[in-house]
């Protein structure tokens, strides 16, 4: 993590921009109290509307990333699945 000053932010943006594209945080500091914070944002990751959406600061990407793989508990119960279709059925019926 790099910290910086806002006035060096501004001569040097397209160095310190850089960094962050290579994966670096860096600290903006206004007078060496931590004003911001300049983050990567990993882009390939979302779709080009996410993409979109997100360079117009419209949708914030979330900072930490949920497991993919989530198991789901079962729920109580064991109902048999002919009752459920005669219930669907019905229900449908009934409309």
């Amino acid at each position: 993590m790099k910290t910086v000053k806002i006035g060096d932010l501004k001569a040097h943006l397209s160095a310190h921009i850089q960094l962050v594209r290579e994966g670096e945080e860096v600290v903006v500091c206004d007078r060496n109290t931590p004003v911001a914070r300049i983050v990567p944002c990993p882009a390939e990751e979302y779709s080009r509307q996410e993409q979109r959406l997100i360079a117009r600061g419209i949708l914030t990407p979330p900072l930490k990333r949920r497991p993919s793989a989530r198991s789901w508990p079962q729920p109580p119960g064991n109902v048999p699945n002919e009752l459920m279709e005669r219930i669907w059925r019905e229900e449908r019926e009934g409309r």
